[in-house]
């Protein structure tokens, strides 16, 4: 947001506790291979090509290898491709006939609001299928690392929701935005995802690192930061506030100031995830890889909730004679296998690779494992509250610029920044944010 704010010729000051920005969006590389601890792909909407685009990044873009944007779905201990056209949906042997039948019924279902509906309760009204939400709750929570019965589909996936508003039907909308060529594939950018806030940090006047803020006070209408830096104490006095820190660093900052709010940021879940990169032989691995990823339903009780099969998406992740695949471990409904020990969470892993793409390795060539203590907020019920007094506090002059309020996505975060920046630019007193 600091990036819109400049370029509107507002005053501000940004304080990065690190050394480095970019927050969950990281790219580490390491003994020649490219590890994306954070998002491993984004999908372009309007403002995020504009700012692509400003940033002359164009030439870093990297799209996905050609035919690998087919996903795949486990379902009774094997890989089924999840149906991308009416065709494929028609010989899928994920569903019976009378299930087929009745989820092409969805167009005729009338659009419902729904207080408080979540994702599994949305599929089930629309779809009236247990596999549907079998299908469609991994392919959707899965963003999430969150239970699907828990998620409000209308925070979670108001796109979802959006479909059914439009259009009267799931289906219907899709259909049609896809006519109009409104769905973009997947890409990243050649030296990966780090690329992107680097750029965005290169542009910065008023950036400064390694400078924590450890606490923050208002006194009449005004904002007092209090910043360490290099073990020095400094007091800045601003007019407007913007937090973009996850909810539980947040919560700290304002717990005296705004208590209220605090508490309803420390109410706001964030499951642990482990992030872990499998590198084999390709002449050992048995499947062909040859799409974008498979993710686990629940049911199927496995260890981790899928993996992303690198190599496949993008050259140069690792030696041409190897294959990466990137697993997750956790989320809400597994907390619990984070808390193994590396060498065992990395065996975990490793074995039910080996198990599900018929790998022959008795070992990974390379492993290597991140850990996010806090990964992505849970957009479920406990957020409301948060959310509410979020707007309200705008009238203080605090805003919120962080993936609990605009939703997890790149896209989601970068635009609501450029919505609040013009926010705050036409205010009466913008005259020094912080």
């Amino acid at each position: 947001m600091a990036y819109y704010l400049q370029r509107q010729g507002v005053a501000y000051d940004l304080f990065e506790a690190g050394s480095e920005v970019g927050g969950n969006m990281r790219t580490l590389h390491k003994n020649g291979y490219t590890f994306e601890l954070g998002p491993n792909t984004l999908q372009m909407n309007e403002e995020l090509l504009q700012l692509i685009t400003e940033l002359k990044l164009e030439t870093e873009l990297q799209p996905l290898t050609p035919r690998n944007n087919k996903r795949y779905v486990l379902h009774q201990g094997k890989l089924h491709a999840v149906p991308s056209c009416p065709k494929s949906f028609l010989v899928n042997d994920l569903f019976s006939k009378e299930d087929k039948y009745r989820i092409l019924q969805e167009r005729k279902q009338p659009p419902a609001e729904v207080e408080n509906e979540t994702v599994s309760d949305f599929f089930e009204r629309r779809f009236g299928v247990k596999q549907m939400d079998y299908l469609a709750a991994p392919l959707i929570s899965g963003l999430y690392g969150g239970d699907p019965r828990q998620l409000l589909v209308n925070k979670a996936h108001p796109e979802l929701k959006g479909l059914e508003t439009e259009y009267g039907s799931v289906l219907e909308g899709m259909v049609q935005k896809k006519k109009r060529g409104v769905f973009q594939r997947a890409f990243s950018f050649r030296n990966g995802m780090s690329t992107l806030p680097q750029a965005i940090a290169d542009k910065l006047i008023s950036l400064h690192l390694d400078h924590k803020v450890e606490f923050i006070t208002r006194i009449k209408g005004k904002y007092i930061i209090s910043c360490a830096a290099n073990g020095d104490h400094d007091n800045e006095e601003y007019d407007i506030l913007v937090l973009a820190l996850p909810a539980h660093q947040a919560a700290e900052l304002i717990e005296f100031t705004y208590p209220g709010m605090s508490a309803a940021l420390q109410n706001i879940n964030y499951p642990p995830m482990a992030v872990v990169h499998t590198v084999y032989n390709r002449a050992e691995v048995g499947h062909p890889l040859k799409g974008f990823g498979a993710l686990h339903p629940w049911e199927e009780q496995s260890f981790t909730s899928g993996s992303i099969w690198t190599s496949s998406l993008f050259e140069n992740r690792c030696r041409p004679h190897e294959v990466m695949m990137t697993s997750y471990v956790g989320g809400a409904r597994f907390a619990g296998h984070t808390q193994l020990d590396e060498r065992a969470l990395l065996e975990q892993v490793h074995q039910e690779l080996r198990d599900t793409y018929q790998i022959k390795a008795l070992a990974p060539v390379y492993q290597h494992l991140h850990l996010w203590p806090h990964a992505l907020p849970q957009f479920d019920l406990y957020i409301e509250d948060a959310h509410h007094m979020a707007e309200v506090l705008e009238q203080d002059g605090l805003f919120i610029s962080a993936n609990w309020y605009a939703g997890v996505s790149v896209p989601d975060c970068v635009s609501e920044a450029k919505a609040i920046a013009t926010k705050i630019n036409t205010r009466p007193s913008s005259r020094s944010i912080a």
